[in-house]
């Protein structure tokens, strides 16, 4: 197996965000598989909750639950981030497919069906066939007989750059996301056009964006052996006045404007709302619940920055309990 790359982990953090996800699907499930799903329903399937077997113990990058339109069917959406060539993929898939229709025989409910997606952005494009029956050498005429699954795949290496660039003035954070890691093989200052591109639309947009930022800067940096700051001093020169206004904190740009408008108290009290929202937001997506005592905790919070970090920790950790012990909160609830 490859080794896996040091921003890899970040990098796939970013489709656990439920809005990031639903742009991404719309942008690439199948035209007209699209019309049939409801997205607006789309949820995350916390990872406590995919129960595999010992031998089964790897986890899915992401699984998402969507109903079908108009009828009482929940199916879900198997996503497989790869960075590199890996035929193991189409067996990692049998085992998820295999693991939830067991989890589902032994709760007595109906199996759910489950969408199979590969989002690869490797070096060169994808090797292997998106229908698993073909990676054998079976005639055509009997191939009917075999077990048979197809891959949803998206495949960056074949997708524009320049395409990728213009896309970020829709879908912000998706496009940013894509366009980097289509870039990453680059001259930095070409990976940076697409940041300053997504800079300039964080301005009109909100603090989830910004924190986004954050995410990218350190993407590259992991990626190419800097420190964040000499990423950001290069994007700064990169995006000359342009940008430098909107790479001001969000807190700053409020401050300065809620001095002006004497209600600075009221902002800043809302973005520290805003934050304690957003980790609430990920400890149900983790936990599949909110417990009463953290969430009390969580409130009372006024460590914005304490907040940012746990937010970031949650979001790429297979333990959250543990990362919330270590944060300094204490659940009692059984």
């Amino acid at each position: 197996m490859a080794e896996l790359k040091a921003y890899d982990l970040y990098a796939k953090a970013i489709l656990k965000d439920p809005e990031n996800l639903k742009a991404f699907l719309q942008e690439f499930l199948p035209k007209d598989l699209l019309p049939h799903l409801d997205l607006s329903q789309l949820s995350l399937v916390p990872e406590e909750q995919i129960s595999l077997p010992k031998e089964k113990r790897l986890l899915p990058d992401l699984i998402a639950q969507v109903p079908l339109l108009g009828k009482p069917v929940q199916l879900y959406i198997l996503l497989e981030h790869k960075s590199y060539q890996d035929l193991s993929a189409y067996a990692q898939i049998l085992n998820y497919i295999s693991a939830l229709f067991e989890k589902a025989l032994k709760e007595g409910s109906k199996p759910i069906p489950v969408l199979p997606f590969i989002f690869y952005h490797g070096e060169r494009p994808w090797l292997y066939p998106v229908e698993f029956v073909e990676l054998f050498e079976i005639p055509a005429e009997i191939r009917s007989y075999f077990l048979n699954y197809r891959v949803l795949l998206l495949d960056l290496v074949s997708l524009n750059r320049e395409d990728l660039l213009k896309g970020i003035e829709l879908y912000s954070v998706v496009y940013a996301y894509l366009y980097l890691l289509r870039n990453l093989d680059r001259p930095l200052e070409e990976l940076l056009r697409g940041i300053v591109r997504f800079v300039e639309v964080v301005g009109k947009l909100g603090e989830r964006e910004r924190w986004y930022l954050e995410w990218f800067l350190l993407i590259i940096s992991k990626e190419k052996g800097l420190d964040e700051e000499e990423v950001l001093i290069k994007l700064r020169e990169v995006g000359g006045e342009r940008v430098e206004f909107e790479l001001k904190t969000y807190s700053e740009r409020k401050y300065e404007l809620g001095l002006q408008q004497g209600i600075q108290q009221g902002l800043q009290q809302g973005l520290l709302k805003e934050a304690q929202e957003m980790v609430l937001e990920v400890v149900e997506v983790k936990l599949g619940r909110v417990p009463k005592q953290l969430e009390e905790q969580i409130k009372a919070e006024t460590d914005r920055g304490k907040l940012k970090r746990l937010h970031r920790e949650l979001i790429l950790a297979s333990n959250p309990l543990e990362v919330i012990q270590q944060f300094g909160y204490r659940i009692n609830e059984t």
